[in-house]
């Protein structure tokens, strides 16, 4: 499974580190940020070199893990199938939901 990538501060990630409080090691994103490093992520695992995340749902309020989108992700595959990006997907959604939401 690959590595969800540090958050960088120095980025271009709309600038400085916007912990969330209250919230331990949640940081608050743009979605355009958001959508890039899920991309970025699905890439990494074999078969999903093409995959786009193209749009994420923001909730109305915080879930009760504190994340403020859903694990429904818009995704162009890019030639994916899908039981390769599924896999990518499994791997991927939980541990990004725990390390950002949308700002």
């Amino acid at each position: 499974m690959a590595a969800l990538p540090k958050f960088d501060a120095d980025a271009t990630l709309g600038g400085a580190d916007h912990t969330i409080p209250g919230v331990h090691g949640r940081h608050a994103i743009h979605e355009t940020d958001l959508l890039r490093l899920l991309t970025d992520e699905f890439r990494q695992h074999e078969g999903c070199g093409g995959v786009n995340v193209v749009g994420v749902f923001r909730l109305d309020a915080a879930d009760t893990e504190g994340c403020n989108w859903s694990s429904s992700l818009i995704l162009e595959p890019g030639g994916a199938v899908p039981e390769v990006y599924a896999l990518a997907y499994a791997a991927i959604i939980a541990h990004a939901r725990q390390a950002w939401n949308l700002r």
